[in-house]
């Protein structure tokens, strides 16, 4: 691929970049790798994993890996994700871009994220820091990547969130513009400089810009006129903090006269409910995210995630099977799932954890199994943690602090643990002003 324009920046690029392939069958997976590669090198009709590597721009080694797609429609054979997480391991030493294919004539439903996050759950790798969705068959969309991504609704909006909005079009054809491939590498050469350092405040301002307008743009969809608004937080020269609201307009000239060092942005928020079997963490989700978003009556043995806007913020909610005091649970799966629980969160979001505890006994015996359970986790995380105390409705008229009084010390190590951080749900009520108050809490962590 000789023909390809070279890549503009003030850094090159990395001697080698491995990208790993994975998607739904038939979404253009091995199409997407040959136009990559520049040659044939993929079967249409893929069932075991393959890399392949070739040189694009004359100087850039390259490193694809192609997997089986999974299915969005039916139960997705083991034997197909058995190959994509093998796919995992041909990556050596581990892939710099995970791209996740969608077709563009494809609508990303619900049903088609529940089959993606199956998959990538299985891959125990991080996943969101570096994942960039491939639209491929662009020949066939027939009007502008934003107003198909628009048309799509909320769920491709969240993944694209989530991939901090890094989307690459490419055309399926044989004879694909190499500008496609150009833009890509381009785009994978800025998500690897940005992985490699700090978060620049520009960046910052970036991901903020894109939230708001897509909140816009829902807004608009429903017939509403809004004027897209965010908040800055700066400080003054004499050291006193001040907050004010602009308009995307505004953006330039509130940043003339404010030092770039001394703006900040509310970054991404996202909590992850830990707690015993049937400690009502699935409900306090849904209490969260004032939606059905976790089954209640089912087992949960999976961690799942669930998106909306709490108090005006973005809030990603993570629901985590709980373990058991009774042999209910499978100890190892459940530290499994615990230990991964992060990395389903948004790359550079602020991570905080609820620990959901019934309101009613507790004692020596659950104290050591939340121990033993969120040390998987690191001592750091009592510095992020909230007890959430769940059926408040058990406290039948009596405040929290006659509640937390008339237990032992079991129950006092843990809020010792985490500074004395604690709030009440009542799940009967639907009550936001609970919702609320919550957020108020973790705002100050």
């Amino acid at each position: 691929m000789g023909d390809h324009e070279c890549l503009s920046g003030p850094e090159p690029m990395p001697s080698q970049v491995v990208v790993l392939l994975v998607g739904e069958e038939q979404s253009g997976k091995s199409s997407a790798g040959n136009t990559i590669l520049g040659k044939a090198v993929f079967h249409k009709k893929t069932t075991r994993s393959s890399r392949e590597t070739g040189t694009i721009f004359g100087i850039q080694q390259v490193t694809v890996v192609d997997t089986p797609g999974w299915l969005s429609h039916s139960t997705t054979p083991s034997r197909v994700s058995k190959e994509i997480c093998r796919g995992l391991t041909l990556c050596h030493p581990e892939p710099h871009v995970i791209l996740l294919v969608l077709h563009t004539t494809s609508t990303f439903s619900q049903e088609n994220w529940r089959a993606m996050e199956a998959q990538l759950r299985l891959l125990e790798t991080p996943i969101w820091q570096r994942a960039m969705v491939l639209f491929t068959h662009g020949d066939k969309l027939g009007l502008p990547i934003q107003e198909h991504i628009s048309r799509q609704g909320r769920t491709l909006g969240w993944l694209l969130e989530r991939c901090q909005y890094r989307y690459q079009v490419m055309t399926n054809e044989s004879g694909a513009p190499a500008a496609q491939v150009t833009e890509l590498f381009e785009k994978i050469h800025k998500m690897m400089e940005t992985n490699r350092r700090p978060m620049e405040i520009q960046h910052r301002m970036y991901i903020q810009l894109r939230r708001d307008m897509s909140m816009r743009e829902e807004r608009r969809r429903q017939g509403r006129q809004v004027k897209t608004e965010m908040t800055a937080m700066y400080d003054d020269h004499d050291g006193t903090s001040n907050a004010r609201t602009y308009t995307v307009s505004e953006w330039p000239h509130m940043l003339r006269g404010v030092p770039a060092g001394r703006v900040s942005f509310k970054p991404a928020l996202a909590l992850i409910l830990l707690g015993r079997r049937k400690s009502g963490k699935s409900s306090a989700g849904n209490m969260i995210l004032d939606r059905e978003e976790f089954q209640v009556n089912i087992k949960t043995t999976r961690c799942s995630v669930g998106q909306g806007t709490v108090s005006g913020r973005t809030v990603t909610v993570v629901d985590t099977p709980g373990w058991s005091l009774f042999g209910l649970a499978n100890p190892e799966e459940v530290r499994k799932e615990i230990s991964r629980s992060s990395s389903l969160c948004p790359s550079r979001s602020k991570v905080l954890f609820l620990l959901a505890v019934p309101v009613g006994p507790f004692k020596e015996k659950d104290r050591r199994a939340v121990e033993t359970y969120l040390s998987i986790l690191g001592t750091d995380v009592w510095g992020s943690m909230v007890v959430l105390f769940t059926y408040g409705q058990e406290l039948r008229g009596r405040t929290v602090e006659k509640h937390l009084k008339a237990k032992g010390e079991p129950l006092q190590w843990v809020l010792d643990r985490c500074g004395r951080r604690h709030h009440v749900f009542d799940t009967n009520t639907g009550d936001n002003i609970q919702v609320n108050k919550l957020m108020e809490i973790v705002e100050q962590l």
